[in-house]
């Protein structure tokens, strides 16, 4: 079995990420560790990893894709809450922007190898926001499957706001 350089990079990757501290505190107290790795989009990925070991099948497709992702929203809001009081922002108003996500799959494990979180141009600094991001993305367990790892992308808005409506039947 050929290991790839991508493969070496991102081990590399994930071994220097656990030798700095990820802790960051915010003005309120509160402590966010990112725990998942970030990785490098374009890196080559080796196509002969073998059966990856994950027992789950064909790759999964979009539909399970999606229901996983949309899994997180909930993790994603209480993330944009804390971003907001942070910025000592009232609760109605939004952080505009969109939010696209990538996530490496892993095929024998439901927790992804990695997550990749890209914030609208006003938060792209946000450390904080994008490590409580990640780890909301991370936390939600993806369909494991048979084959390589692969890279899966979404797109949502950072804020979506929320906005009650009465269901008429």
């Amino acid at each position: 079995m050929r290991i790839s350089i991508g493969l070496i990079a991102l081990t590399m990757a994930v071994g220097l990420t656990a030798c700095k501290n990820p802790e960051v505190k915010s003005a309120s107290g509160r402590t966010v560790k990112a725990k998942i790795a970030e990785f490098d989009p374009n890196a080559v990925l080796d196509l002969n990893l073998g059966d990856g070991g994950g027992g789950g099948g064909q790759r999964p497709d979009e539909y399970q894709m999606e229901l996983a992702f949309n899994q997180s929203f909930g993790a994603i809001d209480e993330c944009v809450v804390a971003a907001k009081e942070k910025r000592g922002m009232a609760s109605d108003k939004q952080l505009q922007g969109d939010l696209a996500i990538a996530v490496k799959l892993n095929p024998s494990k439901s927790r992804p190898l990695g997550v990749n979180a890209t914030l609208p141009k006003k938060f792209a600094k946000d450390a904080e926001l994008s490590d409580c991001v990640r780890e909301a993305v991370a936390s939600v367990p993806f369909p494991t499957y048979d084959g390589p790892p692969i890279i899966v992308e979404f797109n949502t808005q950072l804020d979506a706001g929320s906005e009650w409506e009465d269901d008429e039947y």
